[in-house]
């Protein structure tokens, strides 16, 4: 495997009484992508937040980039934290972006006002993000003159917009009508293609089969099986995985 960009050692979650994570252990490499799939309350997007530190863990380790988020349960200090979440982008089921700002304004305002950047220096690399994603024609226009699909893409292309080395998506498609999901996953495919490092929580299985390098099966707050898309989805071991796909397969 390459060199591991993001290790998870023992990590738990808890919500009082809820234990949510119940120890994960992880290593994912640069420029994997790497789809999580599962049944809904496995713990999946719970774990997407935790790497970046938009939930709390109860214990464990996780290093990005070989620098410790947190380890045996200490979180770095605040300016090391955001420095290393800083290396992440986060794409969310809902698209989040300002209502009252312009699509090229959506992009331009993290990297301005989190980054210091000044407006020449990152106007062309918002400009060609929105051509990456196919809407360059759209930088004038408001997020509610866009469709979900429009509006998801340009929630990846302002997340790119930090630089970040590894994206993290949280089930991107899943406010999407089917007609919408293809276009977003065609710009996360092209993403693949650039050798992006990405961890993916999805339920789209064609999407994991095709374009992850790996898949990892997350039931009850565990890690119950992982391994290549034709390990998972072609001869799965592990019973629980088996009934799953079963279950949204047939």
């Amino acid at each position: 495997m390459n060199e591991a960009i993001i290790k998870m050692e023992n990590v738990k979650k808890s919500y009082g009484e809820l234990e949510v994570l119940k120890g994960i252990t992880l290593e994912l490499g640069r420029g994997e992508v790497v789809a999580i799939i599962g049944p809904s309350g496995s713990g999946k997007s719970t774990l997407l937040r935790c790497l970046n530190r938009l939930e709390v863990v109860n214990g464990g380790s996780i290093s990005i980039e070989n620098n410790y988020l947190v380890k045996d349960g200490e979180y770095a200090s605040a300016v090391e934290s955001r420095k290393i979440c800083g290396k992440m982008g986060m794409v969310f089921q809902q698209f989040n972006l300002f209502p009252h700002m312009t699509v090229l304004e959506n992009l331009l305002e993290a990297p301005l006002v989190v980054k210091k950047q000044s407006r020449e220096e990152i106007m062309p690399i918002a400009l060609e993000l929105l051509a990456k994603v196919g809407l360059d024609d759209k930088a004038n226009a408001y997020p509610n003159q866009l469709s979900g699909g429009q509006q998801q893409r340009v929630a990846i292309a302002r997340a790119l917009a930090m630089n970040p080395d590894i994206m993290l998506f949280d089930e991107p498609t899943s406010s999407l009508d089917p007609e919408l999901t293809g276009e977003v996953l065609k710009t996360m495919r092209n993403l693949a293609d650039g050798n992006m490092t990405m961890v993916v929580v999805t339920h789209e299985m064609g999407f994991a089969r095709e374009v992850a390098k790996k898949v990892i099966f997350m039931a009850d707050g565990i890690v119950q099986e992982q391994g290549t898309p034709d390990a998972i989805f072609d001869n799965p071991k592990n019973e629980r995985l088996q009934t799953f796909l079963q279950s949204i397969l047939r």
